[in-house]
Protein backbone atom coordinates (compact mmCIF):
# COMPACT_ATOMS: atom_id res chain seq x y z
CA UNK A 1 0.00 0.00 0.00
CA UNK A 2 1.59 3.44 -0.84
CA UNK A 3 0.73 6.77 0.73
CA UNK A 4 0.00 9.29 -0.72
CA UNK A 5 2.78 12.10 0.28
CA UNK A 6 0.16 14.90 0.07
CA UNK A 7 -1.26 13.61 3.14
CA UNK A 8 0.19 14.25 6.83
CA UNK A 9 -0.83 12.15 9.64
CA UNK A 10 -1.51 14.03 12.67
CA UNK A 11 -2.04 12.65 16.13
CA UNK A 12 -4.98 13.80 18.85
CA UNK A 13 -2.09 13.51 21.66
CA UNK A 14 -4.63 14.12 24.57
CA UNK A 15 -6.65 11.37 23.46
CA UNK A 16 -4.08 9.07 23.20
CA UNK A 17 -2.62 9.72 26.28
CA UNK A 18 -5.99 9.42 28.04
CA UNK A 19 -6.31 5.50 26.32
CA UNK A 20 -2.93 5.16 27.44
CA UNK A 21 -4.10 6.50 31.40
CA UNK A 22 -6.84 4.01 30.96
CA UNK A 23 -4.87 0.91 29.31
CA UNK A 24 -2.52 1.29 31.94
CA UNK A 25 -5.20 1.22 35.15
CA UNK A 26 -6.82 -1.50 33.24
CA UNK A 27 -3.55 -3.76 33.55
CA UNK A 28 -2.35 -2.76 36.82
CA UNK A 29 -5.62 -3.74 38.00
CA UNK A 30 -5.73 -7.13 36.51
CA UNK A 31 -2.15 -8.02 37.30
CA UNK A 32 -3.13 -6.89 40.83
CA UNK A 33 -6.01 -9.36 41.17
CA UNK A 34 -3.65 -12.02 39.35
CA UNK A 35 -1.17 -11.20 41.89
CA UNK A 36 -3.65 -11.68 45.00
CA UNK A 37 -5.30 -14.76 43.83
CA UNK A 38 -5.53 -17.40 40.78
CA UNK A 39 -8.85 -18.70 42.19
CA UNK A 40 -11.78 -18.74 39.52
CA UNK A 41 -14.07 -17.16 42.18
CA UNK A 42 -11.27 -14.08 42.33
CA UNK A 43 -11.16 -13.44 38.73
CA UNK A 44 -14.69 -14.50 37.25
CA UNK A 45 -15.59 -11.11 36.61
CA UNK A 46 -12.36 -9.08 36.41
CA UNK A 47 -10.39 -10.91 33.83
CA UNK A 48 -13.08 -10.85 31.16
CA UNK A 49 -13.98 -7.53 31.82
CA UNK A 50 -10.56 -6.65 32.01
CA UNK A 51 -9.55 -7.99 28.24
CA UNK A 52 -12.69 -6.44 26.93
CA UNK A 53 -11.26 -3.38 28.36
CA UNK A 54 -8.00 -3.78 27.11
CA UNK A 55 -9.40 -5.05 23.53
CA UNK A 56 -11.45 -1.60 23.37
CA UNK A 57 -8.54 0.74 24.22
CA UNK A 58 -6.97 -1.03 21.31
CA UNK A 59 -9.75 -0.72 19.07
CA UNK A 60 -10.42 3.15 19.55
CA UNK A 61 -6.45 3.99 19.77
CA UNK A 62 -6.04 4.29 15.96
CA UNK A 63 -9.16 7.11 15.81
CA UNK A 64 -6.65 9.08 17.26
CA UNK A 65 -4.48 8.97 13.98
CA UNK A 66 -5.69 11.01 11.08
CA UNK A 67 -4.91 11.63 7.83
CA UNK A 68 -5.38 15.43 6.56
CA UNK A 69 -3.91 16.86 3.34
CA UNK A 70 -0.63 18.58 3.61
CA UNK A 71 -2.07 22.40 2.80
CA UNK A 72 -5.07 21.88 4.96
CA UNK A 73 -5.14 23.81 8.16
CA UNK A 74 -5.25 23.09 11.39
CA UNK A 75 -8.51 22.31 13.36
CA UNK A 76 -10.17 24.80 15.21
CA UNK A 77 -9.68 24.20 19.08
CA UNK A 78 -12.13 23.31 21.07
CA UNK A 79 -14.37 26.38 22.77
CA UNK A 80 -14.18 26.91 26.07
CA UNK A 81 -17.89 25.63 26.58
CA UNK A 82 -16.41 22.09 26.40
CA UNK A 83 -14.19 22.59 29.51
CA UNK A 84 -16.95 24.07 31.09
CA UNK A 85 -18.97 21.38 30.62
CA UNK A 86 -16.49 19.09 31.65
CA UNK A 87 -15.95 20.63 34.50
CA UNK A 88 -19.74 20.68 35.37
CA UNK A 89 -19.70 16.80 34.77
CA UNK A 90 -16.56 16.62 37.65
CA UNK A 91 -18.85 19.05 40.10
CA UNK A 92 -22.00 17.07 39.77
CA UNK A 93 -20.13 13.69 40.37
CA UNK A 94 -18.18 15.09 43.24
CA UNK A 95 -21.60 16.25 44.48
CA UNK A 96 -22.97 13.05 44.19
CA UNK A 97 -20.32 11.18 46.20
CA UNK A 98 -20.67 13.70 48.76
CA UNK A 99 -24.35 13.42 49.05
CA UNK A 100 -25.00 10.02 48.68
CA UNK A 101 -25.45 9.47 52.57
CA UNK A 102 -27.21 12.61 53.45
CA UNK A 103 -29.99 12.68 51.56
CA UNK A 104 -29.83 9.41 49.92
CA UNK A 105 -28.47 7.14 46.97
CA UNK A 106 -31.59 7.45 45.35
CA UNK A 107 -32.32 11.07 45.47
CA UNK A 108 -28.81 12.01 45.05
CA UNK A 109 -28.74 9.47 41.81
CA UNK A 110 -31.53 11.33 40.55
CA UNK A 111 -30.40 14.97 41.12
CA UNK A 112 -26.84 13.96 39.06
CA UNK A 113 -28.92 12.52 36.38
CA UNK A 114 -30.90 15.60 35.93
CA UNK A 115 -27.56 17.64 36.12
CA UNK A 116 -25.87 15.58 33.75
CA UNK A 117 -28.66 15.51 31.10
CA UNK A 118 -29.17 19.25 30.97
CA UNK A 119 -24.95 19.97 30.82
CA UNK A 120 -24.91 17.28 27.92
CA UNK A 121 -27.81 19.26 26.34
CA UNK A 122 -30.90 17.75 26.95
CA UNK A 123 -33.76 20.47 26.98
CA UNK A 124 -37.16 18.76 27.17
CA UNK A 125 -37.80 18.84 30.80
CA UNK A 126 -40.34 15.69 30.59
CA UNK A 127 -37.57 13.20 28.72
CA UNK A 128 -35.30 14.97 31.63
CA UNK A 129 -37.40 13.83 34.23
CA UNK A 130 -38.69 10.68 33.14
CA UNK A 131 -35.46 9.17 31.72
CA UNK A 132 -34.05 10.09 35.61
CA UNK A 133 -36.82 8.59 37.53
CA UNK A 134 -36.17 5.01 35.16
CA UNK A 135 -32.49 5.17 35.52
CA UNK A 136 -32.34 5.85 39.33
CA UNK A 137 -35.12 3.32 39.97
CA UNK A 138 -33.44 0.23 37.67
CA UNK A 139 -30.15 1.55 39.04
CA UNK A 140 -31.29 1.41 42.45
CA UNK A 141 -33.14 -1.95 42.17
CA UNK A 142 -30.56 -3.87 40.74
CA UNK A 143 -27.69 -2.81 42.88
CA UNK A 144 -30.20 -3.41 45.12
CA UNK A 145 -30.07 -7.69 44.69
CA UNK A 146 -26.68 -7.80 43.19
CA UNK A 147 -25.05 -6.53 46.32
CA UNK A 148 -26.21 -6.94 49.72
CA UNK A 149 -25.31 -3.61 50.94
CA UNK A 150 -27.43 -1.42 52.98
CA UNK A 151 -27.06 1.93 51.76
CA UNK A 152 -29.64 4.28 52.79
CA UNK A 153 -32.54 5.43 50.42
CA UNK A 154 -35.16 8.08 51.03
CA UNK A 155 -37.87 7.48 48.21
CA UNK A 156 -36.80 4.16 47.18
Amino acid sequence: MTMNRSHRIVVNWGHLALLAVIGSVIAAYLLDTRATSLRVNNLLFVQPAALIGLLLVLLVVPQCFRRRPAGAEAEPAQPLSHLAKAAGLMAALVALALSMERIGFDVATFCFLLAALRLCGERNWFVNLGYSAVFTAILIYGYGTIIPFPFPLTIL
